[in-house]
């Protein structure tokens, strides 16, 4: 096999989910609140997914967005909030808020790619918000006890965008049960792949109660949804807006068997990166982030400095990208990647006081590593990018 043969896209694992998603087609019911007398996937899903991270209630809806979405109107975010977010994020975050009416204020990013904690205590001063949304952007963890402490310390509500970061722990504690809310996505180029998907998790019963209104529960539904807290649920029947973001029921039966399988694939998935990352070090102008002791990472993408000079940069990712190795880069003039916070012109304050982040992100790299990679293409992937990287590195003026 050659680098030109290897699919990049994300592929799904018939033998594992073929027999969830037969079950669901038999029964000819799409749609969750179909199942009167018995639990829908759906359901399932969810009790896989609370049994999994350990929380009291779980939600399936159509995206992790729509999940945040929910998680911010749930807690009361609305048109006089600001939502205080890492500046290092996808762009669905700060839309998210900007759906509630709000304000995102970004925070500045470390280099190691997450929240910058001094950052944070600045910006909860300087501008009064009241809620803290934190990305666990690419599966990267700040040091969580600290983030709470600072939370419980200024009063701030803590929701975490964990849509990177399902099986990622902290001390053992799973990444998502910090805060109020916790939101996983079951987009193809996750851990779980179904196409889309989100699930919101919580131990506020009033958070999941008005989320599972709001999602798109009409009359009697709720009860279809859980016995625990129901005379909290009656006092939101018809009380709040319903936006119909319902999870359907071949969605959960794709994720059933892959969140009942998820610390097989959490081990395939460190394996290839480990090996894919051993590869590449054997550079020293390639640096990889440090494994911190404390967390358990879930790895299926892999980020890495290069120590070479701008224009070299720029033509490692052209000549990786010409050879079919589509790695993604934060620097450079004129990129457009979504996950740069200059590209999210919708920002009607454009004045953000970042001076950390574009330098830390100015020498990334950034590459998926599909869940269906076997150790065979890691090798090809490494073997190709090392000659493409000694080619760079061999053109003049190559060092930064």
């Amino acid at each position: 096999m050659s680098i030109s043969n290897i699919s990049w896209e994300a592929q799904l694992d018939l033998t594992i989910v073929n027999s969830s998603v037969q079950e669901a087609l038999k029964t000819k019911k799409l749609f969750r609140y179909q199942f009167k007398d018995s639990s829908s996937f759906v359901n399932i899903l969810e009790k896989a997914f609370s049994e999994y991270v350990g929380s009291d209630f779980a939600l399936g809806v159509s995206s992790a967005t729509n999940a945040i979405f929910l998680a911010l109107k749930a807690l009361g975010v609305d048109s006089n909030s600001k939502v205080l977010i890492p500046a290092f994020t996808f762009t669905a975050v700060p839309s998210a808020v900007i759906q509630c009416g709000a304000e995102p204020v970004l925070i500045d990013i470390t280099e190691s790619y997450v929240i910058d904690l001094e950052d944070l205590k600045r910006k909860i001063l300087s501008s009064k918000a009241q809620y803290l949304l934190l990305s666990h952007m690419r599966g990267h963890l700040c040091d969580m006890d600290e983030v709470v402490k600072i939370c419980e310390e200024s009063s701030i509500v803590l929701i975490e965008d964990a849509a990177h970061a399902l099986g990622v722990t902290w001390k053992g504690k799973q990444a998502g049960t910090f805060g109020i809310a916790g939101i996983y996505s079951l987009q193809s180029y996750k851990i779980i792949n179904a196409g889309e998907g989100g699930v919101l998790v919580t131990n506020n019963p009033d958070v999941f109660w008005k989320s599972v209104f709001m999602s798109g529960s009409y009359e009697n539904n709720y009860k279809l949804h859980s016995s625990k807290s129901n005379d909290i649920a009656k006092r939101y029947k018809n009380h709040l807006p319903v936006f119909n973001v319902r999870m359907n029921n071949i969605t959960a039966a794709l994720a059933i068997p892959q969140i009942n399988n998820i610390e097989t694939t959490i081990d395939h998935t460190n394996k290839n990166y480990n090996n894919l990352r051993k590869h590449l070090l054997e550079r020293k102008e390639i640096e990889f982030p440090k494994e911190n002791l404390p967390i358990r990472s879930v790895r299926d993408s892999a980020q890495m400095r290069i120590k070479l000079n701008q224009n070299s940069l720029e033509n490692l990712k052209s000549e990786l990208n010409d050879i079919n190795i589509p790695i993604s880069y934060f620097g450079g003039l004129n990129n457009s990647n979504a996950r740069l916070y200059q590209n999210w012109a919708f920002l009607e304050n454009r004045n953000h006081i970042l001076p950390n982040t574009k330098k830390n992100l100015s020498e990334v790299f950034d590459l998926r590593l599909p869940i269906h990679f076997q150790s065979k293409d890691i090798d090809i992937i490494a073997k190709s990018f090392l000659q493409v990287f000694d080619k760079v590195k061999g053109q003049k003026n190559s060092f930064s």
